[in-house]
């Protein structure tokens, strides 16, 4: 089961910026806080009309007033905005307090274990999932150079680029699976550089390595790889990680490092 609170809390910080929004917006226009406004037709045409809050009075609205109409009418707007935006703020505030998915897990563990022999829990634990995850067996593709390029974890790959990127997944405990066979509709067989796992969200991710982007060919070819990879609902920053070098720049240990941060912890 998937924990939607990082992301019920990056929607509270949205509402919350958007109430200093609409608050700054009331603010920079209360010289019209006096007056309110009444619409009416007349022939199947608008009419406007001011109401002087204090007396009742009313008047049209003059062609030579359309813009503090404007701005009048975006005034209440962004008032009742405002408070729905301080409603739901409350609501989620309370929400969030109370909501704990890892609770469901926690029957499970504070279970005797003579009791949690004989269940089968609704939601797999954390070490049974990755247990499955990473004892998935599959045939590596054979590298018929011997390359020398092992891990640290001692998992072979065809360069020293990919080598990098592996220690970096190793050394930040990331699971991952080298050059793993997939099958989409769309494009056939595919096996990406890794099929790597964010442990905490239990999200898959494509991690594609381009190393010769100065070569037109090469380049070429795997631009046409990306575009596949979109046409199967792989996208980069979604649930795709691409890096790419030259013979002028080359990889970047500190750009590895941030990608693993945003994506894989």
């Amino acid at each position: 089961m998937e924990n939607y609170k990082e992301r019920l809390e990056g929607q509270l910080k949205e509402i919350e910026a958007l109430i200093v929004q609409t608050e700054d917006y009331v603010k920079n226009n209360d010289e019209h806080l006096f007056q309110r406004v009444k619409t009416s037709k007349s022939n199947g045409c608008d009419q406007f009309l001011w109401v002087d809050r204090t007396t009742g009075e009313r008047r049209y609205v003059r062609t030579d007033e359309k813009d503090m109409l404007r701005k009048t009418i975006q005034r209440d707007y962004e008032t009742e905005v405002n408070k729905k935006l301080k409603k739901l703020k409350r609501i989620l505030e309370k929400f969030l307090k109370q909501y704990d998915v890892s609770e469901i897990e926690k029957v499970y563990y504070k279970m005797a274990g003579s009791r949690k022999k004989l269940v089968i829990p609704v939601i797999e634990t954390e070490e049974a999932f990755l247990d499955r995850w990473r004892n998935v067996s599959y045939e590596p593709m054979p590298i018929e150079n011997d390359t020398g390029f092992y891990s640290k974890g001692g998992i072979r790959v065809r360069s020293k680029s990919e080598l990098i990127i592996a220690d970096e997944l190793e050394q930040q405990g990331i699971p991952y699976r080298y050059e793993y066979p997939m099958y989409f509709k769309k494009t056939g067989n595919v096996r990406p550089d890794f099929l790597c796992l964010n442990v905490r969200t239990r999200n898959e991710f494509i991690w594609e390595h381009f190393g010769m982007m100065d070569n037109i060919a090469y380049a070429n070819k795997n631009i046409a790889k990306i575009r596949n990879y979109g046409q199967e609902g792989y996208l980069a920053g979604k649930n795709m990680i691409l890096t790419f070098e030259t013979s002028q720049f080359p990889i970047s240990s500190v750009m590895i490092r941030k990608m693993i941060d945003e994506y894989l912890l």
